[in-house]
């Protein structure tokens, strides 16, 4: 029973190995964004180390701000290609991490996923928080505060911030020219719940940071 066993997981690994017929250099790539890019291109190579042609079927992605495509769509025994994931970046910070699936077929037929990561430090040029300033119906329409602040090298000033929404109160404080800022917010009133935006206008040479966007709410209370 038990050389049966082995017999039964020697050809499962064989035909693991036969039917991985893509080879990547790298399954994993770490690339550092610069301020002012706007998208970053992530190239994973690869050959087909099998006796059969290989077909790309398809690519599977995890998240709306990546495209991948293969510069063939059919690979010979022996030949290199490459999958291009280009990484819109958009309003995203900090580190990302973004998976994609790609999944391909040898002339028999069979399907092979190969799973690959690209990793992603997006610099921070400028921080806002919190991320949203709340009030409850019926609460005290008191003024609350966001914090601008500019890790940037070169330095970002505020030029002007309006509201989505009338009957709130703006102002804004220079704690340090710029590098930080107190943005403050009052409601009128806070009788009817409601969803709004602050627009934050800079001087910033980065096209992308140029407005920025805080966010406030007015909610029901829970019952």
């Amino acid at each position: 029973m038990r050389y049966y066993f082995t017999i039964i997981s020697i050809l499962f690994f064989v035909s693991s190995v036969a039917f991985a017929d893509l080879q990547f250099d790298h399954k994993e790539i770490e690339i550092k964004a610069k301020a002012s890019d706007e998208v970053v291109t992530f190239l994973f190579p690869f050959k087909n180390v099998g006796k059969e042609s290989v077909s790309i079927m398809d690519v599977n992605l995890t998240c709306s701000c990546l495209s991948a495509k293969t510069n063939r769509e059919s690979y010979g025994s022996g030949e290199e290609g490459h999958l291009e994931a280009v990484f819109s970046i958009g309003s995203f910070t900090g580190i990302q991490r973004k998976s994609m699936t790609v999944i391909s077929r040898s002339k028999d037929g069979e399907q092979v996923r190969d799973s690959l990561l690209a990793i992603l430090t997006i610099p921070d040029v400028v921080t806002i928080e919190p991320e949203l300033i709340k009030w409850k119906v019926g609460e005290d329409p008191s003024a609350k505060t966001f914090t601008l602040k500019v890790p940037h090298v070169d330095p970002i000033k505020i030029t002007n911030v309006s509201s989505t929404r009338e009957g709130f109160d703006v102002s804004v404080l220079t704690k340090k020219e710029g590098r930080e800022y107190q943005i403050t917010i009052k409601p009128q009133n806070t009788s009817k719940p409601m969803l709004g935006m602050l627009k934050i206008e800079t001087d910033s040479k980065l096209k992308k940071h140029s407005r920025k966007l805080a966010f406030f709410s007015i909610a029901r209370k829970r019952r």
